[in-house]
């Protein structure tokens, strides 16, 4: 691992990086699924919309011939007229084939990259037309392997469609002393037979080409060590600035405890793992207020602070535990916690008034 080159590109793609090539349209993509979907799909709209347009044909043919019988047409325009009422109804009859056709290619496209609007996307990459990009990728490992792919496919499906068709020579060979009508239909049968094996063999293509894609995307995209290192230090910031922050804010919690400690009344402490400043005036507040607190070596330097201004530091484990939880700076404790507070008031109070009598 440690003889590995910087440049190397051994590290797996962070979410990160999938995101960023993701907004600029770099998806994997596999154009054997999607090929095998609209094949598939055009099979089944044909399957339920054949008795249909099969009976608007004959009716079509049927009126036509009756327009142009005896009379015939007055003139090109008439005839032109009636073709072009006749491809507009054509075109209405197929709207639910077309929309079932890309209904599949947009799901095949979904089920390999996911759903992708993205403007990157849609921006002329003159690479693709440039000459000295695209002639080297010809011979590239990725041409290589889709022509390999090709290769393969062309031969499965040969092979589908000359088995399946030597299957059928004696039912073609009697086609010969039958109706056109039943000629028609058993052609349709046969090819209907044929495109549904090639669909799916297409199918399995396509999903062998869709995990190689993936497999593919990821490896295009793996990084190398610095790469990791320095994406994480755009995300975390450098240890350099990290530091500085951590120190600026240790700064400000002291200018914080040197302006607050030396208005405490008392502070509980735990006795050094959690520490709390409280205040209290009993004619100015209905309540102590909260003005520090701090746990480990933010409640030593409250207890140290404290202590230099003469505040007394009192050992009440719970109470400080408890308000430490539950209080934020600069608000008063919780009516449950008054007794315990108002019980280490009252004993400072007391020495406070047998030292004056000493003095």
């Amino acid at each position: 691992m440690a003889d590995q080159p910087a440049t190397e590109k051994t590290e797996q793609p962070t979410p990160r990086r999938l995101e960023k090539a993701r907004e600029q349209g770099q998806v994997p993509q596999s154009q054997e699924l999607g090929a095998a979907a609209t094949l598939l799909s055009l099979l089944l709209g044909l399957a339920l919309l054949a008795p249909g347009l099969l009976h608007w044909c004959k009716l079509k043919v049927a009126s036509g011939l009756t327009a142009g019988a005896g009379t015939g047409f007055s003139d090109v325009r008439e005839f032109l007229h009636l073709a072009h009422r006749d491809l507009l109804d054509l075109i209405v009859v197929l709207l639910p084939l077309l929309a079932l056709l890309t209904a599949a290619g947009l799901l095949a496209s979904v089920a390999v990259g996911g759903l992708l609007f993205t403007p990157a996307g849609l921006r002329l990459r003159w690479n693709a037309i440039n000459p000295a990009h695209t002639i080297p990728q010809l011979f590239s490992k990725r041409s290589a392997v889709r022509l390999l792919a090709s290769v393969l496919k062309l031969f499965f499906v040969s092979l589908i469609v000359w088995l399946y068709l030597s299957d059928k020579l004696e039912v073609l060979a009697a086609l010969r002393w039958a109706w056109s009508a039943e000629i028609i239909a058993a052609i349709g049968r046969i090819l209907f037979g044929l495109g549904l094996r090639v669909g799916f063999a297409i199918a399995v293509i396509g999903l062998a080409d869709t995990l190689y894609q993936k497999w593919q995307h990821l490896q295009e995209l793996r990084m190398t060590r610095q790469e990791v290192k320095q994406e994480r230090k755009d995300l975390e910031g450098s240890p350099e600035i990290k530091a500085r922050i951590r120190r600026i804010q240790v700064e400000m919690s002291m200018k914080r405890l040197r302006q607050q400690v030396p208005k405490a009344s008392v502070i509980l402490v735990n006795p050094t793992h959690v520490a709390v400043a409280l205040r209290y005036e009993a004619k100015t507040m209905e309540a102590p207020i909260l003005l520090a607190k701090g746990a480990d070596l933010m409640a030593e330097r409250i207890v140290k602070l404290g202590r230099s201004y003469g505040i007394p530091v009192v050992q009440r484990p719970e109470v400080a535990r408890a308000i430490y939880a539950t209080v934020k700076p600069g608000q008063s404790i919780p009516e449950a916690l008054y007794m315990a507070v108002a019980e280490v008031l009252a004993m400072l109070y007391r020495l406070r008034q047998k030292k004056r009598a000493r003095n």
